[in-house]
């Protein structure tokens, strides 16, 4: 077949930036704030790392740091699928979102799978910005290593932790990236996720040799930490590795293929029934319990492998794979799995097994039986009933043959069945994590229990610089229920009210609100989603309202499209104003000391600075007086108001000697005219006696009123005088000058100096 290019459309992810309010409005038959889906019903997903179709940030190395990107095709059955659009995850933190990467070449990242309702796309990445990331390896990983996966995850280290980011994505494209986990799958590679509500999530993963981070872990939207389900099932303190999560009929599974600890396990087991939340111990008899450590750790599936849960197989016919033959001892590598209904279960063998176990028979081959398997529950049992294999042309690889690149088998995994067929959609696994990769189609018959036969179609091929890693269907959302967006993205709000899926959730997300239910949405009014990183709320809008209130009310009359509501934040700037050295008393506030920034995620914002006091004034002696600024930005959709302050300390002038008078000034316009505000500061070491301010001067034109009598200025203390001159004297922003004088006993004062009029 023609394989699809990948220009027609191009998707970033969306983080809008904007205004913030709350509203009171009526949800009727038309949707607020429609969004045009960006997923479609039916057609298929693939997960993508590496370039995607961006093209100009890569090529990317084995191990790098890379985006994520989603393709989207429209499937013809399995006969062929044609190219979409495409939306690329987050490279930039928005509200409490993370940035979104994956390991390029990576064997095991990149799973993609539906929520249980269906709203969402779930993957696992790091929670790093890819280019970062590539800049300087070193500082994220606790020994020099230039791989992603080897990036470290755990806090109160010498390095930056890099978390493990669960990653949800709705049918609009919107992404919440909130979920940053710490101290799970250090050193290693995340492997999947899974959530049946879009809030208890699910995530699998690998960790260093010889500690517990690895697993499957619970976990809340939001969440920073997760807690252990598979528990420290390795052999002493150490927890093996796991593969995909999920669960089904309210059953919670995974897939292992492992050596890590004392145990070699490949299988597919169950974590508890309904799905546990904290260690899972398995009990009772025949219950498939993992050997060595006992109750703990995934619980076999009856017949999926032998008891010891290894994973080893010797073959029979129907399950060869075209590279190994009946008779032959293998190990099970199991990675994605699809459930056809109850009794009929799809796996995704990648034919390259980590575990060891079968070299202990013979004859024996690590090829292992790549393909899409075939499983059947009979009477309670497992049994594998064949395995495709046509049209992948697999190799065996490289611990049986010389083979050091090609297809060992399938990693992506995911299904629909339409009466009594069953659509399956498989990426391939490669010997080479740069090997090309593809996306596959295959039909087969629910009810049949032999090969029939089919081959598999190639559908689509990922373009240079990308792999292909997981598959799944479409999000949906369904009809009634609503989106909470918020600009940007990433940030709190709560729903209230019976009938309203009470509770408190990150933006973006869809809740099932009943009809005929009031229902209250509410943010705070300043959120702060990092150090130094705060949102205030703007307003709450829909397709017909908008308000300024952080409470918005929503009546649900009937089940309709779906509705969104977008609360917007603007970003409150930071305001940078460090602390000056002392000035002498009687020098004037300049800008020099006046000198604050205001910035947001390092970011330089534009706008203006008013100072209190303001440039001109003199301070009288004294330590650590508060200096205030108010900074309002020029683009007031985006952006707050901010205020800040700092401190300075004013120092004695002479202590000794005659009187020393120095002028400053502060103009202003009033009513046309220019006002002069003068400061006299007596900075000598004795009182000025009689002093007479006699001559204000702007231009040529005097202010008045002239003489001004200031009494007497004790040292270290001001006097101030107020004169105003026409407003003839020029127009704002003209150049000019001022020009001072005055008497006092025993001596006179005076001051010129070049000024821009107010």
């Amino acid at each position: 077949m023609n394989n699809p290019t990948y220009n027609e459309q191009h998707s970033v992810a969306r983080g809008k930036t904007g205004a913030i309010a709350a509203a009171i409005a009526m949800l009727t038959s038309l949707p607020a704030l429609a969004q045009v889906p960006f997923f479609t019903p039916g057609n298929l997903v693939v997960s993508v790392e590496g370039n995607g179709v961006v093209g100009s940030s890569g090529p990317y190395g084995d191990n790098q740091a890379a985006p994520l990107t989603l393709f989207q095709f429209v499937p013809t059955g399995t006969a062929s699928a044609a190219y979409v659009n495409s939306l690329v995850l987050p490279q930039i933190a928005s509200g409490a979102n993370s940035p979104v990467s994956g390991e390029y070449g990576s064997s095991s990242e990149g799973t993609l799978q539906l929520s249980g309702s269906g709203q969402y796309l779930t993957i696992m990445g790091y929670g790093v910005n890819a280019a970062a990331f590539n800049s300087n390896p070193n500082s994220y990983s606790p020994a020099p290593n230039s791989a992603l996966g080897q990036s470290g995850s755990l806090t109160g280290q010498t390095y930056t932790p890099v978390p493990r980011v669960v990653t949800l994505i709705d049918a609009n494209g919107n992404v919440n990236s909130s979920t940053a986990l710490y101290n799970i799958f250090n050193t290693n590679n995340p492997r999947s996720t899974y959530t049946a509500d879009g809030t208890n999530i699910y995530v699998s993963g690998q960790g260093t040799s010889g500690d517990n981070t690895g697993g499957v872990f619970y976990t809340t939207t939001g969440s920073s930490s997760a807690t252990t389900i598979t528990g420290d099932d390795g052999g002493g303190t150490e927890s093996q590795d796991t593969r995909t999560v999920q669960i089904y009929n309210d059953t919670l599974y995974v897939s292992m293929d492992s050596k890590a600890g004392s145990y070699n396990r490949s299988y597919i087991g169950t974590l508890g029934d309904p799905p546990a939340t904290s260690v899972f111990t398995c009990t009772g008899v025949g219950a498939g319990c993992p050997t060595g450590d006992g109750t703990i750790g995934p619980a076999l599936m009856k017949g999926f492998g032998n008891t010891g849960g290894t994973g080893r197989v010797q073959l029979t016919g129907a399950e060869t794979n075209g590279i190994n033959v009946s008779g032959d001892y293998i190990n099970l590598s199991p990675e994605n799995y699809f459930f056809a209904s109850p009794t009929v279960l799809y796996v995704a063998d990648s034919g390259s097994p980590k575990n060891t176990s079968a070299q202990n028979e013979t004859p024996y081959t690590f090829c292992g039986a790549g393909g899409l398997q075939k499983w059947k529950n009979v009477s309670g049992t497992w049994t594998w009933e064949y395995t495709l294999y046509q049209g992948l042309n697999l190799v065996a690889n490289a611990a049986c043959s010389s083979n050091t690149s090609g297809t060992t088998g399938l990693i992506g995994l995911t299904g629909v069945v339409v009466g009594s067929n069953v659509y399956l959609y498989a990426t391939k696994f490669t010997i080479a994590d740069l090997d090309p990769t593809y996306l596959y189609g295959i039909t087969d018959l629910l009810s049949a229990t032999t090969n029939p036969g089919q081959s598999f179609t190639l559908l689509a091929a990922a373009p240079p610089d990308s792999n292909f890693k997981g598959v799944s269907l479409a999000p949906t959302i369904p009809l009634g229920d609503v989106e909470i967006t918020s600009s940007p993205s990433g940030l709190s709000f709560t729903s209230a009210g019976s009938g309203c899926a009470p509770g408190t959730y990150t933006t973006p997300v869809t809740l099932t609100w009943n009809p005929n239910s009031s229902c209250t949405l509410s943010v705070a009014t300043t959120q702060t989603v990092a150090p130094g990183v705060q949102y205030a709320f703007t307003q709450w809008e829909n397709e017909t309202t908008s308000a300024t209130t952080t409470d918005a009310t929503f009546m649900v009359t009937a089940p309709s499209t779906t509705a969104t509501y977008n609360a917007t934040f603007a970003a409150v700037p930071v305001i940078t104003w460090p602390p000056h050295a002392a000035i002498k008393f009687g020098s004037a506030l300049s800008a020099a000391e006046l000198d604050a920034t205001a910035s947001f995620l390092g970011t330089s914002v534009p706008g203006t600075f008013v100072y209190s006091p303001p440039a001109g004034t003199v301070l009288l002696p004294g330590a650590n007086q508060t200096l205030s600024v108010a900074f309002t930005p020029t683009d007031t959709t985006d952006y707050t108001s901010a205020t800040g302050t700092t401190t300075i300390t004013v120092e004695p002038g002479a202590a000794s000697g005659p009187a020393d008078l120095v002028v400053t000034h502060v103009l202003k316009r009033s009513g046309g005219n220019v006002v002069v505000r003068l400061t006299i500061a007596n900075r000598g070491g004795t009182a000025a006696a009689n002093v007479v301010l006699t001559g204000v001067t702007v231009g040529s034109d005097s202010g008045t009123p002239l003489p001004q009598s200031l009494g007497t200025i004790p040292p270290g203390e001001i006097a101030q005088a107020t004169v105003t001159v026409p407003g003839s004297v020029g127009a704002a922003g003209a150049p000019s000058s001022l020009t001072v004088s005055g008497t006092y006993t025993a001596g006179t004062f005076n001051s010129s100096s070049r000024i821009t009029l107010p």
